[in-house]
């Protein structure tokens, strides 16, 4: 609300939040310092792909001054960084565009091949970028993908040094491999979300190589994971207690029930009154999507990219144990995610979730208890979830029986 944020001027935190947004983005430009038109930087190495204009988009990748890169786009080692600290952090992070189809992956011009060479790389790889003009100071941010810094349109790029490339992605980058079959078989041989989401984004996997925009690829590499990994979790045998984990951080509380019975999904979001998109309003907003045990037909246009993510880690949980079970996930934003930075921290905060001693209950009427006493938001939820309701619905039907 506009007029809330001019009769508060960031003082007196009229919206709920704990910091103002827009003061906070003021600061982190504040540090930013100018770029020349040609620089010298690493590059993670990672690229950022836009999806406006498709099927023409601005391709280019992201780099900073510093002499290691690599952290820089590495969320799986974020966890425990505070909101400030990953502003800071990624605002480092220079984006160089340039505009291309998205079917020039397949016969890359020289740039783009360079672009894919420095993704495929194991290490921060250096390279040189010519800009049009002196970038643009700013800082973008989104809820799909990680923040970012200064950004502008590039003349030149060249690699100045030869990216060391692993042997497994040089391999699969190489065979006819579908898309879906390479990402899998990568995440198999330990190679991170990230850094699947990457080569997926700039046109190296598949027979039938494209670019693809990034925020779209982060959701699709969680996707095609988490239906693989469903593939192997419905052959193992089921849970036999509720289990209920949680992780709070970056003002994000996950609340993850396991309920024995044959794979189902549900993810429930409750936006409390003061976050980020619920400001001036007293009520709390709440948002789900659901999947039965034969799977969604459709995108999960409620909870967007996020449910990808929470499925992809409950799946790693389960995966890992040998074990199937109905999946309930409860996620409540507090007015402490006073700033988006990306998907990636619903996928950590239910890894961190699924890492922890879980508590055991003899009912799901009992969890159920226990998860109310832990939200702001009491029981209001429950008639969200899709998969609570189908539960009542079948006990009514054997009662009935």
């Amino acid at each position: 609300m506009p007029e809330l944020c001019v009769k508060c001027k960031g003082t007196k935190l009229l919206c709920g939040r704990p910091k103002c947004p827009l003061l906070e983005r003021a600061r982190v430009l504040a540090s930013l310092k100018s770029i020349s038109r040609i620089i010298d930087a690493n590059s993670p190495p990672s690229v950022l792909v836009g999806r406006i204009g498709y099927p023409k988009v601005f391709v280019g990748p992201l780099v900073a001054r510093t002499e290691d890169a690599s952290f820089l786009d590495l969320p799986e080692a974020w966890y425990g960084k505070s909101l400030e600290e990953i502003l800071q952090m990624r605002s480092q992070l220079i984006r160089g565009k340039e505009e291309m189809r998205i079917d020039w992956a397949k016969d890359p011009p020289r740039h783009l091949y360079e672009m894919q060479l420095a993704v495929m790389a194991r290490d921060s790889v250096e390279m040189e970028l010519a800009f049009k003009k002196e970038p643009k100071t700013e800082v973008s941010w989104n809820d799909i993908t990680a923040p970012h810094g200064p950004s502008g349109e590039i003349l030149g790029l060249e690699l100045v040094d030869n990216p060391k490339i692993p042997r497994k992605v040089d391999e699969v980058v190489n065979d006819e491999m579908k898309a879906g079959e390479a990402l899998f078989y990568l995440y198999q041989h330990g190679v991170p979300v990230s850094k699947l989401t990457n080569l997926l984004s700039i046109g190296t996997l598949g027979i039938d190589k494209k670019l693809v925009p990034t925020r779209w690829s982060i959701t699709a590499t969680d996707d095609t994971l988490g239906k693989a990994l469903i593939a192997r979790v419905k052959d193992f045998q089921e849970i036999g207690d509720y289990l209920l984990f949680e992780s709070y951080y970056l003002g994000n509380r996950f609340e993850v029930l396991l309920i024995p019975g044959k794979w189902e999904f549900d993810n429930v979001e409750i936006y409390d009154p003061g976050c980020i998109w619920v400001t001036g309003g007293e009520r709390p907003v709440i948002l789900a999507d659901y999947e039965p045990y034969e799977g969604r037909t459709s995108y999960a246009d409620n909870v967007t990219g996020a449910y990808y993510a929470a499925r992809l880690a409950i799946l790693e949980y389960l995966a890992k144990i040998k074990r199937q079970a109905k999946a309930l996930v409860v996620r409540e934003i507090t007015p402490e995610y006073w700033a988006p930075v990306g998907v990636w921290q619903i996928r950590e905060n239910v890894r961190r979730a699924m890492a922890s001693k879980p508590v055991k209950f003899d009912s799901l009427e009992a969890a159920l208890n226990e998860i109310d006493r832990r939200l702001e938001v009491k029981r209001e939820w429950r008639k969200s979830s899709e998969l609570l309701a189908r539960i009542r619905s079948r006990e009514a039907l054997r009662r009935w029986m």
